[in-house]
């Protein structure tokens, strides 16, 4: 039967039993749990930094978010952004009461000087992983006071500390071999090292492959009809 790794605890459980063959594994305040816990959130970091990827897992929206701001307020174009926000993915909106979307076309803060239509639908961000980020919109439009804010957006990782706390990436596995390869350094870690690497290229050959639900087509929005 497959071993099915989700949480902190299932990790340093499984861990437990592929490096040290025993039933008990460590507890957290232990030194072995935090280091253990500090591999498994190295790895990933691994993961989440895979060049050339961008991994459906981390691909979010704002209403599903811990934090950031979600809805217009009187005389204000700058809002924040989730604490998790690496960049934003397509076109802001601005969703009325009512349902209907006002869409902006997110540009780069270096080309605001050149945006000189002020009545132009843009917005841009701002900010870096340490301060934080933000959304700017058009300082010359009218927003309307209680819209929603919304836009899909790529996150960071999640990494974990508390045992419940549970992995994003499709196959944990790969973690739990990253931090057997680290411990077995010194006695040599090959076999760990090589499956690792096979199950992280397995979970890229999978992010590259669209889902049951997913459509081949784009939706062309001129023909689906106006708020879409």
């Amino acid at each position: 039967m497959a071993v099915i790794i989700q949480t902190l605890a299932d990790f340093v459980s499984y861990l437990n039993t592929l490096y040290e063959s025993d039933s008990t594994a460590p507890s957290s305040g232990d030194e072995d749990y935090t280091v253990w816990t500090a591999l498994a959130n190295i790895a990933i970091n691994i993961w989440e930094r895979e060049e050339g990827v961008n991994w459906k897992e981390l691909h979010t929206n704002l209403s599903d978010a811990s934090d950031g701001d979600t809805a217009i307020e009187d005389d204000d174009w700058d809002y924040d952004c989730p604490t998790d926000f690496d960049h934003v993915v397509g076109k802001v909106r601005l969703v009325s009461t009512s349902g209907i979307s006002s869409y902006f076309n997110v540009i780069s803060s270096k080309e605001v000087p050149l945006a000189d239509d002020t009545s132009g639908q843009w917005c841009y961000f701002t900010g870096n992983i340490s301060s934080g980020h933000d959304i700017h919109f058009n300082p010359d439009l009218n927003l309307t006071t209680g819209d929603t804010i919304t836009y899909e957006y790529y996150k960071k990782a999640t990494k974990l500390s508390a045992t419940t706390d549970k992995f994003e990436m499709s196959d944990p596995m790969f973690a739990v071999y990253y931090a057997l390869s680290e411990l077995k350094k010194e006695e040599g870690n090959a076999d760990e090292i090589a499956i690792a690497t096979q199950k992280l290229e397995a979970m890229r050959v999978s992010n590259m492959s669209p889902s049951e639900e997913e459509s081949n087509s784009i939706i062309n929005r001129s023909e689906a009809g106006f708020g879409v």
